[in-house]
């Protein structure tokens, strides 16, 4: 069930990242429930896909458990970016988080740091273009 702490973090990305938040879904272990979706994301094939991303962030599978390297801690938030959007998953507790997605300009410094390295990594050189990116 939505709560007020998940209507009050719509509320926060909808003044941080403005027309740039595309969606944000709450998952339990029991379904799912929409908190926001930008009209022009708003499609058959996006309520296709939500069930299925859910269940894989119902399976929280961090890259590292706060268990098995206790320095860095419990996973507070993982992030994909992709070619046009940025997604941040908030796992909560067991088998409940929030999916958000963003444009990839709100997620600019994050976004620009990957393309950096993904520009490193498929030329096998240090040499790579920075750029200058302000908030």
């Amino acid at each position: 069930m939505v709560e007020n702490r998940h209507r009050a973090l719509h509320q926060f990305v909808m003044e941080r990242a403005g027309d740039s938040y595309r969606t944000a879904f709450y998952y339990h272990a029991d379904g799912w429930e929409t908190l926001h979706v930008r009209e022009d994301v708003a499609t058959e094939q996006l309520e296709e896909s939500v069930p299925k991303a859910v269940e894989r962030a119902r399976e929280k599978r961090a890259f590292l458990r706060g268990e098995e390297y206790p320095p860095l801690g419990d996973t507070t938030a993982t992030t994909e970016v992709h070619e046009n959007g940025v997604i941040i998953h908030f796992p909560e507790k067991d088998r409940e988080g929030v999916l958000i997605s963003l444009d990839r300009d709100a997620a600019q410094k994050l976004a620009s740091f990957v393309d950096q390295a993904i520009s490193v990594l498929e030329t096998h050189t240090s040499e790579y273009r920075t750029e200058s990116v302000t908030d």
